[in-house]
């Protein structure tokens, strides 16, 4: 690993921690930089700014969980089985992580409209594409819906619970579940 690995890697390191220790607001980028050992031009120099930084750390976390999302849909599972599968995984993954780290990412999520970069969102796109398709072929999703009917009900549901906490999600997730999988019937 050559220095510039070993520095992106110790910041990110340590970004990752701060997170699953303290809010957002209260972590610094000269913080970072001391426990880092790095300078603040050198995180600069890798990352626009401290949300970027965040995002990456944010996003790095969850990685992961879209290819075993993947694999679960492409799974012998019937629609409702697969959506129940994908939200226990989300739940478990996020219980891996400190509650302050599931507040920052819901605090990220919430207030930083490039939370999300292109390929993340497209990812996401796809997994609601490839959903929706289980769920119509399988008559647990109206056949009068289309997939900009679906792709608008998701985003109800994506922006309006960005105003939870995620210990409200957490609690709520069967109810949202039920909800979700029994309205989109017909």
């Amino acid at each position: 690993m050559n220095q510039t690995e070993k520095k992106k890697k110790a910041i990110l390191e340590v970004t990752f921690a701060l997170l699953n220790e303290k809010e957002i607001n209260n972590i610094t980028v000269d913080e970072i930089a001391e426990k880092a050992i790095v300078s603040k031009v050198t995180i600069f120099k890798y990352y626009k700014n401290k949300n970027h930084l965040m995002n990456i750390v944010i996003m790095r976390a969850f990685e992961h969980m879209a290819k075993e999302i993947e694999e679960v849909i492409k799974s012998n599972l019937n629609f409702e089985e697969t959506y129940e599968a994908i939200t226990r995984m989300k739940i478990s993954q996020l219980e891996k992580y400190s509650s302050i780290f599931s507040e920052n990412l819901m605090t990220q999520y919430t207030h930083d409209p490039e939370f999300f970069d292109n390929d993340a969102i497209n990812a996401q796109m796809e997994i609601y594409n490839e959903l929706f398709e289980k769920g119509q072929s399988e008559g647990k999703i109206d056949s009068n819906l289309t997939k900009e009917d679906f792709m608008f009900v998701i985003n109800i549901f994506l922006e309006g619970m960005k105003s939870l906490s995620a210990d409200t999600l957490f609690k709520r997730t069967d109810l949202i579940t039920r909800f979700f999988v029994n309205g989109l019937k017909g």
